[in-house]
């Protein structure tokens, strides 16, 4: 009689690992609570939330090999596509709505005019995620070149880098002199935009290249180091000047190339295409 653990190919055990790092960001989401409830928590609570931040993106890195490491070392994989999805809604669906609401809702003294569309804007992210997840195992066993949406992974990528650019701008771009009362912030407003803009787009019917190596793969790979140093900044403790100004470029670097591979799907994928097509 086979064990569960027997099922699992190589693949697996990294697609597990991708769902524990997820959970261990939810840990760390929750010390940071915590601490932003005491009166002299407030700064090491900030090193959570980029640490929270961090294995986020561990696990969107973890999902990024786990694909090739599949189609090398596992010939069978009895459980891959259903560790996927539940790995995939802990670390790109659960843990940056946690996130958003965690960074945003100013530890419980926000009116209920903000913390209402707030939850709403969480619970759409969470939603969606689930819905891209059960999209693409539909269409896994279809011939598609491409995604319809963006990957939840992206979606990701994209929420953290708006959360840490709107965390990050009253140090380098102050605007007016509300500063940072009570936790809130001027641009905080963004976060609803950009919550809702990331779950609209996972389920929309968007053409967006596969990359699987390459230039994509590159690029990819790329933009996770640029968001793996500026959440690394932050955790070392350079907060102010130069380390937010360093982190704050960064962020705005990747949130920029997942905009442009948005607005640029649908060309590469004719441009791919129609060139495979003419050999």
């Amino acid at each position: 009689m086979k064990t569960t653990f027997r099922l699992m190919g190589i693949a697996d055990w990294v697609t597990l690992g991708n769902g524990l790092l997820g959970t261990l960001s939810i840990v760390f989401l929750i010390l940071a609570f915590d601490g932003f409830s005491s009166s002299d928590g407030s700064h090491l609570s900030e090193s959570y939330i980029w640490m929270a931040m961090l294995f986020i993106l561990l696990s969107v890195f973890g999902d990024l090999i786990d694909g090739p490491i599949a189609r090398k070392f596992s010939k069978r994989r009895y459980l891959g596509s259903y560790l996927d999805l539940m790995s995939d809604s802990i670390s790109f669906g659960v843990a940056p709505a946690l996130l958003v609401f965690g960074m945003f809702s100013r530890w419980g003294e926000a009116a209920p005019f903000w913390t209402v569309p707030l939850v709403i804007a969480c619970c759409w992210l969470v939603i969606c995620t689930m819905l891209r997840l059960a999209r693409f195992q539909h269409e896994s066993e279809l011939d598609n070149r491409w995604f319809h949406g963006l990957a939840s992974p992206g979606s990701a990528v994209l929420i953290l880098s708006i959360s840490g650019l709107i965390w990050l701008q009253p140090e380098v771009l102050p605007i007016g002199t509300m500063g940072t009362v009570n936790g809130a912030r001027p641009l905080d407003w963004l976060i609803l935009i950009g919550t809702f803009l990331a779950g609209s787009l996972m389920i929309s019917d968007r053409r967006l290249p596969k990359f699987s190596k390459g230039a994509g793969m590159n690029l990819s790979l790329f933009l996770l180091i640029a968001m793996f140093v500026a959440t690394t900044i932050q955790i070392a403790g350079y907060t102010t000047e130069n380390g937010a100004l360093a982190s704050f470029i960064l962020l705005g670097i990747s949130a920029a190339l997942i905009l442009v591979h948005v607005i640029m799907g649908p060309k590469i994928c004719d441009s791919m295409f129609n060139k495979q097509d003419s050999y």
